[in-house]
């Protein structure tokens, strides 16, 4: 069932804001909706923010009201309009207690499966579906809504409720023709570059990174230096793959931040929070990351959430499944930045990035607890015009001892009209 204006709240089997065919970003029309208490998408100007709150040992912190927290834009303190806690149970239901407070639009889940073949190898991207699918199937429940978006497009251009749609989804998805960790291997042949820094200066002209990259190769290694025509030749060798990477890495991350950029613009059409799981190992950013930035604000004023699952597992430390989120001294970075990436887009929209994890599906399901018990903040800014300007968002705790995550900003524009599923 596709989209259609909604009186009442309805069953939803399918949100159909993905024409199949499309893989440019188009201009589609929304329907206007009916507003249900106790959201304020009457008006254009307001602004949700979700925050997750944990104490000290990371527990999530229940029971918090309004004058717990304060709420500051652009530094200037806002008033709450609206504050209300949401929580799902496994099954995708908001429980009876939270009911009072949960619209039509919080009392659903929608995760959106974003595979970045561009930046998955192989055994990353198999890795990926095969936790994707025990996901589905095990964790995704009537209440709940998905997508897999790959190969530029929307599976069946539709969000649905439909476990077997989604699976099905799961086997379009195909790894890239190139890929990201096929186009860094020369730099782990002669001569060597050390990563993608080096390359990009290389790339911008800077002699002075080839000269010095071009000696060190010839000292370590004489004998693949005279087999190349000598240190000139291998400078110049150098030069040519820095190029080539940088231009073919470029292409890539413009793939991927046009597939983001038209995923949380088609987003911002339904009310309420949106997830979007980004599978990639990571991407080339040195000259993206203001327009990561802008991509990560327009999601977070559309009420989209960004986490990042690294496909790569568990890598350069002892175990087979260890949770973890936060940095490990024996995971390789080697030859490549790759994280900044994921980490601009998660920490501006208030999501997280979860790798050093074999089991995709373990992964899923700290992205799908994290996202189904939060607090919601509404308020309207003390500036109410939406110029297209970015606001900056801060959360404080009043109380001593409570961590907050959240959105860093938003893009300051109105929102489009909503469409309701039924």
């Amino acid at each position: 069932m596709r989209l259609s204006r909604a009186l009442t709240p309805v069953v939803a089997v399918a949100v159909g804001l993905f024409p199949p065919e499309t893989v440019q970003p188009r201009t589609a029309h929304g329907q206007v909706q009916q507003q249900a208490p106790p959201t304020f998408r009457a008006t254009t100007t307001l602004v949700e923010v979700d925050l997750v709150v944990h104490d000290a040992q990371g527990n999530f912190v229940p029971g918090l009201r309004a004058e717990d927290v304060q709420l500051f834009e652009d530094g200037r303190p806002q008033r709450i309009d609206q504050f209300y806690l949401v929580s799902h149970d496994r099954g995708g239901q908001a429980p009876g207690a939270a009911q009072t407070a949960v619209s039509e639009d919080r009392a659903r889940r929608i995760f959106v499966l974003l595979f970045d073949e561009g930046h998955l190898a192989h055994e990353s991207l198999m890795r990926a579906k095969v936790g994707a699918e025990r996901f589905i199937r095990e964790q995704m429940g009537p209440g709940d809504f998905g997508g897999v978006f790959a190969g530029g497009g929307m599976y069946h251009g539709r969000l649905t409720s439909s476990r077997a749609e989604l699976v099905a989804g799961l086997q379009t998805v195909r790894v890239g023709f190139e890929n990201r960790q096929a186009l860094l291997a020369p730099f782990r042949e002669f001569p060597r570059i050390p990563g993608e820094i080096d390359a990009m200066r290389i790339a911008e002209g800077s002699l002075e990174v080839a000269t010095r990259l071009g000696q060190k190769a010839c000292q370590d290694d004489p004998f693949s230096c005279q087999l190349n025509g000598g240190e000139n030749q291998v400078e110049n060798l150098i030069q040519q793959k820095a190029r080539l990477y940088v231009r073919q890495a470029r292409i890539l991350t413009n793939n991927t931040m046009q597939n983001l950029r038209y995923v949380v613009e088609r987003l911002s059409r339904i009310p309420g929070r949106k997830t979007v799981v980004l599978m990639s190992e990571g991407f080339f950013v040195e000259d993206s990351r203001a327009d990561l930035q802008t991509i990560a604000a327009v999601a977070a004023r559309g009420g989209s959430t960004i986490y990042s699952i690294d496909g790569r597992g568990l890598i350069g430390a002892p175990g087979t499944t260890t949770d973890v989120l936060t940095p490990d001294p024996g995971r390789s970075t080697a030859f490549d930045t790759g994280e900044d990436g994921p980490n601009i887009l998660t920490s501006g929209t208030g999501g997280l990035r979860v790798y050093n994890i074999d089991d995709i599906s373990r992964a899923l399901n700290i992205v799908a607890r994290d996202t189904s018990t939060y607090y919601v903040i509404g308020y309207q800014p003390d500036n109410p015009t939406m110029d297209g300007s970015f606001r900056k968002i801060e959360v404080k705790p009043t109380t001593a001892g409570l961590r907050i995550r959240s959105r860093k900003g938003y893009t300051a524009v109105a929102l489009p009209a909503m469409e309701q599923v039924r």
